[in-house]
């Protein structure tokens, strides 16, 4: 059985935190989690992919276990330091040093988009997980939204029940109250920088940065909330391909381990 062991390496705004499954000679791959959350969202899935090649989860900035800026990043600062910890791993010889694959689920896929459109020769080919692919209008009114939907923390708790509301409507049905609490608890202890990675999000021009990436890009479309915009825009990948998860929400990893790895594995094996 293949070990997923912890780290840390240094960054510009400290530390980041990173999962590691050391496996087979192939390209590593580099994964990139939502917000608000961390890089165990890919523990399911780490291992069965680590017998062909090294896996890595990343705690971005602020998230999980990483240090925190000073204030919210860009998309295109979040993507610097992720290469920058690859080089890293590289020059260490943990990794090989031709380059990786990367995949991204929601605010990581935004991320993973930026790599490849920045660093092209580096980046090899991307497994993204739903598109928050949205015109500047849209973004422009979901920032302006961002503390109605993720209030600050008071005396209340009003935050608490607002947040324990969106994980029941976002999560897929089989997920356990357990997980929901474990999910919950990684939000809690961001406090108010819980939405820093959507205030990055929505910064973004995603849908241009899209058009700029030659890259072969597989698009894996689980029926969460980014469903119907995954499916309006995954086009814009020149050379992607989308794959439709009818029928599971959050918890996609976890719960079609299996089906995902497969699908991955084979996109993988074409390049």
């Amino acid at each position: 059985m293949i070990q997923i062991k912890r780290s840390y390496a240094d960054s510009r705004f400290g530390q980041v935190h990173y999962r590691i499954a050391a496996g087979g000679p192939g390209t590593p791959i580099l994964c990139l989690h939502q917000t608000p959350s961390s890089g165990a969202d890919w523990l399911a899935v780490m291992g069965p992919l680590a017998q062909r090649r090294t896996v890595i989860a990343l705690d971005t900035p602020g998230y999980g276990m990483s240090d925190a800026p000073p204030e919210p990043i860009s998309i295109e600062e979040f993507a610097q330091i992720a290469d920058r910890f690859m080089a890293d791993l590289a020059d260490q010889g943990v990794i090989p040093g031709t380059g990786y694959h990367v995949m991204g689920f929601h605010t990581g896929s935004l991320i993973a988009t930026e790599l490849a459109r920045a660093f092209p020769g580096r980046v090899q080919r991307m497994v993204l997980f739903g598109l928050a692919a949205y015109p500047e209008d849209v973004r422009q009114a979901k920032l302006a939204n961002l503390l109605k939907a993720f209030p600050v923390p008071d005396a209340s708790l009003d935050h608490v029940e607002k947040l324990w509301a969106i994980i029941g409507t976002l999560s897929d049905p089989r997920m356990s109250y357990e997980e929901r609490h474990v999910s919950m608890a990684e939000c809690l202890r961001l406090g108010a920088r819980m939405p820093w990675g959507y205030i990055s999000v929505y910064r973004y021009d995603f849908l241009a940065a899209m058009a700029q990436v030659p890259h072969h890009v597989l698009v894996m479309n689980p029926q969460d909330d980014l469903w119907d915009v995954t499916r309006a825009n995954s086009h814009h990948f020149r050379n992607g391909t989308r794959m439709d998860l009818e029928g599971v929400k959050h918890g996609v990893l976890s719960l079609e381990r299996d089906r995902v790895v497969d699908a991955i594995e084979t996109f993988l094996q074409a390049a």
